[in-house]
């Protein structure tokens, strides 16, 4: 009984850790967000701002979910959503290569990066789009 407990007790704090790294994710966002429409970039103020509502929305939605299992008892992962969550991350690796290939062939004539940190955050921001795509489709359709 005791190990059932503590187990009970890792995945809530699992989920609290979810939420605290969450927060600080969409914090720096914001603080993003605010320093670029300080700058005069509201351009980059407003993809800050669209970034962070959808970060926390999906945030939202994985703290509610999981804090609803675990009050049913039920894991926060069990062995479909690991498998699901592995598809998803060799997925969103494979074509993230690819799409690093093509940032670097694009930003020689068609896009111009104001130097490598900004490309280097198109592609981050992209792998996490590619990510969360593939996880929609592995979790609806199945795997």
């Amino acid at each position: 009984m005791k190990t059932k407990t503590n187990a009970k007790r890792n995945q809530k704090i699992r989920l609290f850790a979810i939420a605290v790294l969450s927060l600080f994710v969409i914090l720096t966002g914001a603080l993003l967000s605010y320093s670029s429409f300080k700058k005069g970039e509201f351009s980059g103020g407003i993809l800050g701002i669209v970034i962070v509502i959808i970060i926390l929305g999906f945030a939202v939605f994985i703290y509610r979910r999981g804090n609803r299992d675990l009050k049913e008892g039920y894991p926060l992962q069990d062995e479909r959503s690991k498998r699901v969550m592995q598809k998803a991350m060799a997925t969103t690796f494979l074509v993230s290569l690819y799409l690093l290939l093509a940032i670097g062939w694009l930003s020689e004539d068609l896009i111009k990066f104001r130097d490598v940190s900004q490309a280097t955050g198109v592609a981050i921001g992209g792998m996490a789009v590619l990510f969360l795509a593939f996880w929609i489709y592995y979790n609806k359709t199945g795997v």
